[in-house]
């Protein structure tokens, strides 16, 4: 470790830091609270879930019940933590209908093609025909493609309304199937939220997102101590053994891996208190940008990592920025080691120490055993809070609430009501329309003769600043709408291009608006030297079933753009005209020639 980190770790030592995060009390209980309330039940939940005799069991039974009264397909729909820990699970080989299981499907985007997608794969796991688009679709298909489906709506937070939007649709076509809402939906969520409003107007069976009911868990913490994990993990477990108990074992040896007790005493010996002192010694100004890799297989995991990272620590231009690894061109104009940390979580100890980061050896995933495979996700799970907690203390960043998104959400639902959502884009003046393109640019653009020329003079002016607080740091593509692997393939070759090649900086590429709920926060209000370009295709695919439009997904396109704005972040709003494969095909040219303006100009 360096100086720094040592010095930091000290620091964590000679103030007791993690006993006082366990008792919640001093600086850091004061860090973990959001408008005066707790928010730490996190902490120690674990222990409290052991200690209790019947709780663990009892999700168990619930999940039973549910194979019992035969659901076999769960459409979980949510967004950020309320959904982000289950995406995990399913990505990991978990809860997938593959082996006898209940399947269950991630629902976090308000683009109908994500319904449609959902409704194909159902479709497909029980061989039934999709019907004739042209048609009217029958009753009686609804019923056979639902009998057996069950939504569980959930939120975290007190004003997600997307999950209301999934539930709404969900609910009219169970009416038309002529099938019992109350045996075929289900809701968690906070008592008093939007959703537990919808929940109570419509008579949904409600359950606790704690065990205890209590409502100290925010929903990047939602796992491994609330529902949002334990339910889809025992919905897993029963289905290999039908025994009871294995919930508890799975979380005991989670418990004993992860060693609070250990962090506790002896700080310097636990490593995500030394990932922790690294990243506060290697931050600049609070910012640090964490390059992440993980065994073959287990990188789901590290959107979760993000979104715990992000929605907690981006606030005041402070935080830790995520990414996987990425092979960055050192001769590029925007290089730096400069506030970078690397970290390998590893199952095997290598031969020899690294050259340059930290090795985090965790020999749980290396199992072929799905009760320890889920043992050490959960370890991680809980190493990674604790991790994230201690920057936090170190860089004295509230960790609590996330109040940035509350603007964007707030115009969202001004913007969804409109006949139009993109008519509020009318007025602004700092807008480049062209072709099949409209780009529409911070205030402070210099106009360029067209969209391409005007993003890529942008990203000029940022890697040759001579501001080096204002230099580029990384480079943002966020899609808004169900993302289809070729649209994926092609933003992540040219964010690579762009990004890791000609700047020599990481790169995202999120899919809004599920990133809206577990980054956004960051990239408002956390380490500012960066580049976003939102992309927006104008159509969308209808629904297949029922009434669902894009309105709600337009207007987050929007919202969210005019938020960043209004906070004075580079952002770049660019909707593409045409059909999904023609917008693809447009994407793909202005891409292409983004790249080669960009390569000429830093040439000069």
């Amino acid at each position: 470790m360096t100086s720094n980190a040592t010095s930091a770790l000290q620091r964590l030592i000679t103030e007791d830091v993690i006993s006082h995060l366990r008792q919640g009390t001093g600086m850091i209980a004061q860090l973990g609270s959001e408008n005066g309330d707790l928010k730490l039940d996190w902490v120690e939940g674990m222990a409290r879930l052991l200690a209790n005799d019947t709780q663990l069991e009892g999700v168990e039974q619930d999940a039973l019940a549910l194979w019992q009264r035969g659901i076999r397909h769960i459409i979980w729909a949510g967004m950020g933590g309320s959904v982000i820990t289950v995406r995990v699970l399913v990505e990991l080989g978990f809860c997938t209908g593959r082996n006898n299981d209940i399947a269950i499907y991630p629902l976090d985007s308000t683009d109908p093609a994500a319904l449609n997608a959902i409704i194909r794969q159902i479709a497909e796991a029980k061989d039934i025909a999709l019907p004739d688009a042209e048609l009217p679709v029958p009753s009686n298909w609804i019923r056979a493609l639902l009998a057996d489906v069950m939504m569980i709506g959930v939120s975290m937070g007190m004003t997600s309304e997307e999950p209301i939007t999934h539930l709404t649709w969900f609910s009219a076509l169970l009416e038309q199937a002529g099938l019992p809402a109350a045996e075929h939906i289900l809701v968690m969520t906070l008592p008093g939220s939007y959703l537990d409003q919808f929940a109570q107007q419509h008579n949904a069976p409600r359950w606790s997102l704690q065990l205890d009911g209590r409502n100290g868990t925010g929903g990047r913490m939602s796992a491994p101590t609330t529902r949002v994990f334990l339910l889809p993990a025992a919905l897993y477990l029963t289905r290999l053994t039908g025994t009871t108990g294995q919930l508890r074992q799975v979380l005991q040896q989670a418990w004993t891996d992860y060693d609070l007790d250990l962090a506790t005493r002896h700080p310097e010996q636990h490593p995500f208190v030394r990932i922790a002192a690294m990243l506060a010694a290697n931050s600049q100004h609070g910012a640090c940008r964490l390059l992440l890799s993980f065994p073959a297989g287990w990188e789901p995991l590290l959107q979760w990592i993000e979104q715990l990272m992000e929605e907690s620590l981006g606030k005041g231009g402070k935080g830790i920025v995520v990414f996987s690894d990425q092979a960055l061109n050192t001769q590029a104009p925007c290089y730096s080691r400069e506030g970078t940390q690397k970290v390998a979580v590893v199952t095997k100890e290598p031969a020899a120490p690294p050259t340059e980061g930290y090795i985090l050896t965790h020999p749980a995933l290396g199992s072929k055993a799905s009760r320890r495979k889920l043992a050490g996700l959960a370890t991680q799970f809980l190493g990674w809070q604790l991790c994230m907690a201690l920057y936090g203390y170190l860089n004295d960043i509230t960790f609590a609430g996330q109040p940035a998104v509350e603007n964007y959400k707030a115009r969202a639902r001004v913007l969804r009501e409109q006949a139009n959502p993109l008519s509020a884009l009318s007025a602004w003046t700092t807008t480049s329309i062209d072709g099949p393109f409209a780009l529409y640019a911070p205030t402070d653009t210099a106009p360029q003769a067209s969209a391409e020329a005007t993003f890529a003079h942008a990203l000029v002016q940022a890697a040759t600043s001579n501001q080096a607080t204002r230099r580029l740091s990384y480079l943002d593509l966020t899609f808004n709408g169900n993302l289809p692997d070729e649209l994926n393939q092609l933003l992540t070759s040219y964010a690579t291009t762009i990004g890791n090649t000609t700047l020599g900086v990481p790169v995202k590429v999120r899919r809004a608006p599920a990133s809206y709920h577990s980054t956004e926060q960051s990239e408002m209000d956390g380490p500012p030297a960066f580049i976003s370009l939102r992309i927006l295709f104008r159509q969308h695919e209808p629904c297949l079933l029922g009434d669902y439009n894009d309105a709600f997904l337009l207007a987050q396109a929007v919202s969210t753009w005019q938020a960043m704005i209004e906070q004075g972040r580079a952002c770049f709003l660019l909707i593409v005209d045409g059909n999904t494969q023609e917008a693809i095909h447009h994407l793909h040219r202005f891409l292409k020639t983004v790249t080669t303006i960009l390569q000429k100009e830093l040439q000069q």
